[in-house]
């Protein structure tokens, strides 16, 4: 489906591995925090130790995700900030939009809800 979100030159660069991630959510009662951004794909996840962000990048080819980058952070207002850090790349627009759904997955953990 398209986002109407341009595609900028860097989205072509970073290494080509399958997104598969190790791991399950079954013990994760929330999920991860998912936000697409045109062809990326920003997960952010975290427990008591570590926190993870991820980007993906779909590739329309091979109809898959691949894995761009992924960032251990200790605490989770570093992994929220370096992900809001990256949505300005998309313009202030983007930027808000991340900024509201993080908001609006935080306010669902500490009310108790599932996504």
């Amino acid at each position: 489906m398209p986002t109407g979100a341009a595609t900028r030159p860097n989205d072509e660069l970073g290494p080509r591995r399958p997104a598969t991630l190790g791991g399950s959510c079954a013990t994760d009662r929330h999920g991860p925090f998912a936000w697409q951004d045109g062809r990326r794909l920003w997960l952010l996840d975290g427990g008591p130790t570590a926190w993870v962000l991820a980007e993906l990048f779909f590739d329309p080819d091979t109809c898959r995700y691949f894995e761009i980058r992924r960032s251990r952070y200790r605490w989770p207002r570093e992994a929220a900030g370096a992900l809001l850090g990256r949505s300005f790349a998309g313009g202030q627009r983007r930027a808000e939009e991340a900024a509201r759904s993080l908001s609006e997955w935080v306010a669902r953990i500490e009310s108790g809800q599932r996504h």
